[in-house]
């Protein structure tokens, strides 16, 4: 048997429908042809499809934020769209399946708690773990683009992957498709969001510049900008100069060490904790405290939807390494995103050991192509779905809605067919960027650091030493005052700091090293939450 308990209904709530049989839970929207479907219409469609064997086809076509429970009498369906908006938790206790949609009723319906050695590793070192892992061995988390089929048995159906056949390489060809589906994108989301607020994160990058600009083309008439951080960052200069030039009312936040003492002694800190952390992701903070001060001060009103750029670059190749091969793909992911915590060498190999096992069974392989799309592929499946995506936790936490319209199918597939050679370090990107918006309406400033492909030395060094070990190198260096690491803009590093004094975390038998910022320590924090889920 199958038990529903599903019981977030922050933002969207979910409707209950039942046609021949079978009980359909339904939260989100989709576009299916040009309409609109929720609620009802949703569910009819969906149940329609699986009654007559084209739901794949249909989940492809699908264009949307939702997530879909279909029960009958032998069978229960968990649908997520693309980019899994909505996680859903499915585990079993004894002869039963038990389905819910948030992490702490998971955790507490495990009748039996057995840690995941390798997935805690993951969360420790990366933040986040492989695509449908949790803290747990017996409790998954649905992956994206997927529908779970749960019977006798459970079987996972992956429905669309971001893998194109066709090739485009002519820029002018790339710009013009990019700018059709890019502004079809932004009109399905104005009109799933009727005439609400839009509330747009403005930093000094280019995707948040991008959706301000999309605003101004639709001339969207309520739209309020912010940034955040400490005084005298790069982010406020640049934020406020693209509010000023498309006249958008912009307000600054300002991070103190005061401030984020205050939210951590607070009983909601845990509380978001446990809620954004899905027992998989370090939860997001960034802008915890923007959106509370702003919404205090009735800057924010109460119907409105947040828009952040996630995220853009990554569709246009900002992570693609400059080259890649079968043998270096783990190790290109793993110093790319695993320099967290840094692990004990032992750990360290049986964490990659699992990890290449992982690779070869979930991606193709091939030639160069294929390489670099298992690269990509777990990027999004595992990195974007469980980390990035999953920050809008945060906003939902303080009772506003929020859209991603840069990850509407349109929009990613037309970058999936351009040949991921002229993708890396995003110069094309950038160049769209620039040439078909940031020029026309006068917001052309560049970031700090333009240049995203590092030189043949640098490159070289980066081949032959660690992530770990440069970390070691830099810290060295920064004792003798031969370099210094990035100035904190947003104050996170006192939330690392602050987490280790007031919540007394130690350092697990199984770190070598812990670095003192807020991730690391957020990652042990969140841990101490499921004291089950602490590696021995």
């Amino acid at each position: 048997m199958v038990h529903i308990l599903i019981e977030n209904n922050r933002i969207h709530s979910w409707s209950t429908h039942s046609q021949e049989k079978m009980i359909g839970y339904v939260k989100g929207y989709a576009f299916y042809q040009k309409e609109l479907l929720q609620g009802e219409l949703l569910f009819q469609t969906v149940q329609k499809a699986w009654n007559e064997m084209y739901l794949e086809q249909l989940l492809f076509d699908l264009n949307g934020q939702f997530c879909i429970i279909l029960q009958q009498e032998k069978q229960t369906i968990l649908i997520t769209d693309k980019i899994r908006s909505y996680p859903l938790f499915y585990l079993v206790t004894g002869d039963d399946y038990i389905v819910t949609d948030t992490g702490d009723t998971a955790y507490t319906s495990l009748s039996d708690r057995e840690w995941d050695k390798t997935a805690v590793l993951s969360y420790l070192s990366a933040g986040y773990m492989n695509a449908g892992y949790t803290l747990f061995s017996n409790c998954k988390i649905t992956p994206a683009s997927t529908y779970i089929v749960i019977d006798k048995e459970i079987a996972i159906k992956y429905y669309y992957t971001p893998i194109s056949l066709k090739q485009l390489t002519q820029p002018d060809i790339i710009f013009k498709r990019s700018k059709q589906a890019l502004e079809s994108a932004f009109c399905r989301m104005l009109e799933s969001i009727g005439n609400a607020t839009i509330i747009l994160p403005l930093s000094g990058g280019y995707d948040s510049r991008l959706l301000a600009c999309l605003c101004k083309q639709f001339n969207v008439p309520n739209v309020i900008c912010y940034t955040y951080g400490i005084k005298g960052s790069p982010e406020i200069n640049v934020s406020q100069m693209v509010a000023q030039q498309l006249g958008y009312p912009w307000y600054y936040v300002e991070y103190t060490k005061e401030k984020w003492e205050r939210l951590l002694k607070s009983n909601i800190f845990e509380e978001y904790m446990r809620y954004a952390g899905n027992l998989n992701t370090i939860p997001h903070l960034q802008d915890f405290l923007a959106i509370q001060e702003l919404k205090e001060k009735q800057i924010i009103p109460e119907k409105a939807v947040v828009i952040p750029g996630h995220t853009g670059d990554v569709i246009g190749g900002s992570h693609l390494p400059q080259h890649i091969q079968r043998k270096t793909i783990v190790s290109n992911l793993y110093d790319k995103y695993f320099t967290l915590n840094i692990l004990k060498s032992r750990e360290k190999k049986d964490l990659i050991n699992n990890f290449q096992l992982y690779i070869e069974k979930t991606y193709p392989v091939g030639n160069e192509q294929a390489y670099y799309q298992a690269f990509h592929l777990w990027g999004i499946q595992s990195r974007q779905t469980n980390f990035i995506i999953n920050s809008v936790r945060l906003y939902e936490f303080q009772g506003l809605d929020w859209r991603v319209p840069l990850w509407d199918d349109a929009f990613e597939q037309v970058w999936d067919a351009i040949p991921y050679k002229l993708r890396v370090g995003s110069t094309l990107y950038n160049k769209f960027l620039f040439d078909i918006y940031f020029m026309p309406f006068g917001v052309s400033f560049h970031k700090k650091k333009e240049n995203n492909i590092p030189s043949p030395f640098i490159q070289f060094i980066r081949n032959i030493i660690s992530n770990e070990d440069r970390y070691y190198i830099k810290r060295l260096l920064s004792q003798v005052h031969l370099y210094s690491f990035p100035k904190d803009i947003n104050a996170l590093d006192i939330v690392g700091e602050l987490l280790m004094k007031e919540k007394n975390l130690q350092k697990l038998p199984c770190i070598r090293t812990t670095k003192p910022n807020s991730m690391c320590m957020k990652a042990l924090y969140y841990l101490s939450l499921y004291p089950e889920s602490f590696p021995q």
